[in-house]
């Protein structure tokens, strides 16, 4: 064999080059795209189905965990949904990007080194805190954040691996307990007799183990240098995760205990048909790029799709404007009650608060992260900076309702922009 020689091979290229200019604008456009994302193997509305399953574990073992939450003071939880939600957005985007290049088990060991760090700045902070913000329960406090953030690990592993479905799996003794949770707290003297604290922690420890399997799968190489685009997107994610989570929290400690307990219903109902949504409009604009046989062809596709999108993000806004609106019009007999208007501004926070996550999600996946920072990030920094301006201002529950709603609409007018620009491609 002769030595390299570069000036060998580029007349090569150059003519390769010259031949895909001389197609057809066309063609060359549909060569162009076809190149840029491979189809997608598995339907948008099965890996939303699993989604939203994965999610059911950390709910099931919220309601299971009722007991125990309920000795320690309420910045215990908050604190572990603050850290373990914004550790699984950033290490779900970086993970699942360092799999695709070096395996399931480089992107496992990522996310577990990322939720090692998050624990060790939990336990540092429940070592530190006074006992009284605690509850007088600092082991207790120690043994809640260890498991909640062991109970987002596994998602996250699950998501990173594309191991769902087998975790799933796993976490069905998770969901079976948190019904004997709830059955105990009516009275049912069966489900007093289920070692329900035991079962759960052993639940919890499965489904870490399986969803970090392929983790310590023997002959692994070197870790791969992260990307600096990798860790942009993951540094603006850890941002919406953390702004999200203390969303929750201000709406669940905005109004009188167990006021705003209704605004999880929304929240509920919404997830599903939210990230479904979000997963089509990602789905069409990728097909798009192999559909379109023309620049203005791929134009009007995208513009159709972020049509039908912003039609789909306009209900949640409705909706939680007219829940607000008739918080302040109840009839007497219910308006005298106590509670009754809190709770329906609770409703209307929650379906805005599901609206605002949906459309942060939706520019962080068309690649607008800092937006979708600022998006996430705009109602809890005003809804805490407003009491310390010299204005004449509602109660909390109130004015994060209006915060929400300004939120939403901003949001929306600025995904209506963002999906219908068919020059930013996924």
């Amino acid at each position: 064999m002769g030595e390299f020689a570069p000036e060998r091979v580029a007349p090569q290229y150059a003519a390769v080059e010259q031949a895909r200019q001389d197609l057809p604008g066309p063609v060359r456009s549909r060569l162009r795209r076809g190149s840029r994302r491979a189809p997608a193997r598995r339907g948008y509305l099965t890996a939303t189905l699993l989604r939203c399953a994965l999610y059911l574990g950390p709910l099931s073992v919220t309601i299971a965990a009722a007991g125990s939450l309920r000795r320690v003071s309420w910045l215990v939880p908050v604190t572990v949904l603050v850290l373990g939600w914004s550790a699984a957005q950033a290490l779900t985007s970086i993970g699942t990007s360092v799999a695709k290049r070096s395996g399931a088990a480089a992107g496992a060991r990522l996310v577990g080194g990322g939720f090692l760090a998050a624990g060790a700045l939990c336990g540092a902070l429940i070592w530190v805190a006074p006992a009284g913000l605690l509850g007088g329960e600092r082991w207790l406090a120690a043994g809640i954040g260890a498991g909640g953030l062991a109970v987002l690990a596994t998602v996250t592993a699950a998501l990173v691996t594309r191991a769902e479905a087998a975790v799933i799996r796993w976490s069905l003794p998770c969901w079976l307990l948190a019904p004997v949770t709830l059955a105990s707290a009516v009275g049912d003297g069966w489900a007093d007799r289920v070692p329900v604290g035991p079962l759960l922690l052993a639940a919890i420890g499965a489904g870490l183990v399986r969803a970090f399997r392929p983790a310590f799968t023997r002959g692994l190489p070197d870790r791969p240098p992260l990307l600096r685009a990798e860790l942009r997107r993951g540094l603006g994610l850890l941002v919406v995760g953390a702004a999200q989570a203390i969303c929750l929290a201000l709406l669940w400690r905005a109004g009188p205990a167990g006021v705003t307990s209704p605004a999880a219903l929304p929240l509920l109902a919404a997830v599903p048909v939210l990230e479904a949504l979000v997963a089509w409009h990602v789905r069409q604009v990728d097909a798009g790029l192999d559909l379109a046989e023309s620049d203005a062809d791929y134009g009007r596709h995208v513009r159709g799709v972020a049509i039908v999108t912003v039609a789909g993000l306009v209900p949640p806004l409705a909706a939680g404007a007219a829940l607000a609106v008739a918080a302040y019009r109840l009839p007497y007999g219910l308006s005298t009650m106590a509670g009754t208007r809190d709770g329906v501004l609770a409703l209307a926070a929650g379906t805005l608060l599901g609206g605002v996550f949906a459309i942060t999600f939706l520019l962080a996946a068309r690649g607008r992260t800092a937006l979708a920072a600022t998006l996430a990030a705009a109602p809890p920094l005003v809804t805490v900076a407003a009491p310390l301006l010299p204005l004449p201002l509602p109660n909390r529950l109130p004015l994060l309702v209006v915060v929400l709603t300004a939120t939403h609409l901003v949001g929306l007018l600025t995904v209506a922009h963002t999906a219908a620009d068919h020059r930013r491609t996924l």
